[in-house]
């Protein structure tokens, strides 16, 4: 027979050299330049799929690369619209 789970509070991630810490996502709550920024970055992954002969890698790549860098956008705005709202 197995173990029953126990229900209560979601486990908390462990950092060994900072204690507990909560798991942040790295998802923006509306991600908006997330799928804006697919296209350039399929467009400059293309680019770079021709000059290494390997045009589906390279259109992965870039498109890969859109999605993180419209992520990072998202999350920073996300992230400095907090603030204001906490300033006022």
């Amino acid at each position: 027979m197995g173990k029953k789970k126990k229900l209560g509070a979601p486990r908390e991630a462990y950092n060994p050299y900072y204690g507990k810490v909560k798991d942040e996502s790295q998802m923006a709550k509306k991600p908006f330049f997330t799928w804006i920024f697919v296209i350039p970055g399929a467009v400059i992954g293309l680019l770079i799929g021709f000059k290494v002969q390997d045009l589906f890698l390279g259109l992965v790549f870039g498109a890969i690369m859109g999605i993180a860098v419209g992520t990072l956008l998202d999350k920073w705005l996300e992230k400095r619209k907090e603030r204001r709202e906490e300033d006022r």
